[in-house]
């Protein structure tokens, strides 16, 4: 949904098993929402200006229900957990690729001279043989 925010009222401070969150009362259309943010200085919602959120309705302790909203994710612009950790794991292996190159100079089974194309060629490989367990 998309609304212009009238008022954001800061409520409170309050401790949750993931940390502190600030709680906020936000104002929009004919409607009155709660929002919880990590900072007290939120920018998701602000007077005056356009916001997209996502509304959801609960209950209070009394079963009576209110309103929360949190801001609607952007589209997928990034990569999930999983391929960070690709990326991460992957990051290593020039360093690897150096280090087994290194080691086959010294056992003279490479050139100094060649150390570069020989990193390049153990480095991809290495990623080759990563993309084989997809």
């Amino acid at each position: 949904m998309k609304a212009v925010i009238k008022t954001v009222k800061y409520l409170k401070e309050y401790e949750t098993k993931f940390g502190p969150l600030h709680s906020f009362e936000v104002t929009y259309n004919d409607s009155k929402a709660y929002y919880s943010s990590r900072t007290k200085d939120q920018t998701n919602f602000v007077e005056g200006k356009e916001a997209e959120f996502v509304e959801e309705t609960k209950l209070n302790k009394n079963n009576v229900p209110y309103i929360t909203i949190k801001p609607a994710k952007p589209a997928f612009t990034g990569q999930n957990n999983y391929a960070k950790a690709v990326k991460k794991e992957q990051s290593k292996y020039s360093g690897f690729a150096v280090s087994y190159v290194k080691d086959m100079i010294i056992a003279g089974k490479i050139e100094l001279k060649d150390w570069e194309a020989a990193s390049e060629k153990i480095f991809n490989c290495m990623v080759k043989l990563d993309k084989t367990l997809d």
